[in-house]
């Protein structure tokens, strides 16, 4: 599934290298969607991305790109469906289709894995974010709720995998 500059690692339970680089990614694309200063760290997205990570079946697949993490899924089984809990492209490498690829590899995995179903929830007003879910296959479910920690408005959207 490797693309020739886009390299991808499945991490494993003990492999806190590349829990603490999806945690750096998730806070560096936070703060550029949210217009706010870019964090040096990713140790105020650690928790949330540990949380995900502990959960029965978790996967985290770190991209790298000339051997610079450049973004990161982190999906885990649910009730017959895979749910994507993060996408994350850090900002240096937005725009070179590293999003893409990891959608692809998800993709990849899903259907050797047999799930015919993915599910993420993206916040609704993060068009960027929605236009590439879009283009890759997914549509919104109508299903809508309130994040309690952000208090933004999250829309579900799903995917058939065949």
């Amino acid at each position: 599934m490797d693309t020739p500059s886009i390299t991808f690692a499945e991490a494993t339970p003990q492999d806190s290298k590349h829990v603490q680089s999806a945690a750096k990614i998730w806070a560096q694309a936070a703060a550029q969607r949210d217009h706010k200063p870019l964090p040096f760290d990713g140790s105020q997205a650690l928790a949330g991305v540990e949380r995900r990570w502990a959960l029965p079946g978790a996967r985290l697949v770190v991209a790298s790109k000339d051997g610079v993490p450049a973004g990161f899924t982190l999906c885990s089984p649910q009730d017959g469906y895979l749910e994507i809990y993060y996408v994350a492209v850090a900002p240096d490498f937005w725009g070179q289709g590293v999003a893409r690829e990891l959608l692809a590899e998800v993709d990849h995995f899903a259907q050797k894995a047999g799930f015919h179903d993915l599910r993420l929830w993206a916040i609704a007003d993060n068009s960027r974010a929605i236009n590439l879910y879009r283009a890759n296959g997914y549509r919104p479910t109508g299903e809508e709720l309130t994040d309690e920690a952000s208090g933004r408005v999250e829309i579900l959207l799903s995917k058939a995998i065949l």
